[in-house]
């Protein structure tokens, strides 16, 4: 492989890449598959390369390129790596075939991806992945997801969505349905008809909604892990599948968010702390980015005067009246019928 002769192909190519090109960084680097990037560098196997056509390595170097001129790297976080590299790939591959590259025969192509975002194909191929049992991997491989009537499915066949057993919460989930806001925040991808003639992406931007909701457990109290996580499931739910979903958890401390993408995740859910109560802290760690804040806690501790705008579940008999917050009150399984909502605003 011969990178200064890819890149001036490709700066023969497109005269504008020129300057682009000099001032990227291109490392070698096994474990990232053929080529990759993380949103500055650019990084390629030379093992693999060699195996490939001239045409082939400009292609995929190509690819990163285009890759880091629409963001891809930033707008994929908070989303399923994975199937985040397939959408994003389906959509560069799109308009590299549309410039005349000749494409891998393992390039991930999807019908119409020129017509559509990275995020709206993301969308398809993550509902796709979470209801069939076989995917294809985003290197033209087949990834056999355990079949959960197997007995060789194990852990993870247990780690499939399943319904809310407690009916309290079930009844409050349904009700946060209702409380839930819409998506204000938007995404751009490029409008269709797009082309990188003279190495200059010609942009149409394109406003793509994105869901963003960030949940935080109080860990402090009696509830049970198994309850947190089916309350983390019942809110994910509720919300579209390419939804940034982060949860956090904290007693008198915040102990940072962890990105929620898939029922694995909620599975692998760290649930830390086991100290007291600060609401103080809790109401703090919301970064302002998510439209939708809730707050899952027993509800004892003393209540912070700043305006939060946040839905509170509790879990127990507690009654708070947070500044600026909407309420939902979930009553302990043994009062199962005394469960209720109040959709209380303080």
């Amino acid at each position: 492989m011969d990178l200064q002769k890819i890149c001036d192909t490709l700066c023969e190519r497109f005269p504008e890449w020129e300057k682009r090109i000099a001032l990227l960084e291109f490392r070698e680097k096994e474990g990232r598959g053929i080529a990759d990037n993380d949103g500055r560098c650019i990084y390629y196997s030379e093992r693999l390369m060699n195996y490939l056509t001239e045409e082939n390595q400009s292609f995929y170097l190509a690819q990163q390129l285009i890759h880091l001129q629409l963001n891809h790297t930033e707008r994929g976080k908070g989303r399923d790596a994975r199937v985040w590299k397939r959408a994003s790939d389906a959509v560069v591959n799109a308009m590299l075939r549309a410039e005349g590259f000749d494409l891998p025969e393992n390039a991930i192509m999807i019908p119409d991806a020129q017509e559509k975002s990275a995020e709206e194909i993301y969308g398809i191929l993550f509902e796709e992945q979470e209801n069939s049992p076989e995917i294809e991997a985003g290197t033209g491989e087949k990834v056999i997801m355990p079949d959960p009537k197997s007995k060789q499915a194990g852990k993870e066949a247990e780690a499939r969505p399943r319904e809310i057993e407690d009916p309290g919460l079930a009844a409050v989930v349904s009700g946060l349905a209702e409380m839930l806001e819409p998506s204000m925040q938007t995404d751009y991808d490029w409008f269709p008809g797009t082309t990188i003639r003279d190495g200059v992406i010609r942009h149409e931007f394109r406003a793509y909604p994105v869901s963003y909701a960030e949940i935080l457990l109080d860990t402090s109290a009696s509830v049970d892990a198994d309850l947190l996580r089916a309350f983390v499931r019942g809110v994910k739910g509720l919300m579209r599948q390419d939804a940034v979903v982060r949860v956090g958890c904290f007693d008198t401390r915040f102990y940072g968010f962890q990105d929620i993408n898939s029922e694995q995740d909620i599975q692998n859910l760290q649930l830390s702390g086991a100290g007291g109560t600060d609401f103080h802290a809790a109401i703090h760690a919301f970064t302002g980015d998510a439209e939708n804040r809730i707050i899952f806690t027993d509800g004892y501790a003393e209540m912070p005067e700043e305006r939060c705008d946040a839905i509170w579940v509790v879990y127990g008999n507690a009654v708070i009246h947070p500044v600026g917050g909407r309420v939902l009150y979930v009553r302990p399984t043994e009062e199962k019928e005394k469960h209720e909502i109040d959709f209380l605003i303080t």
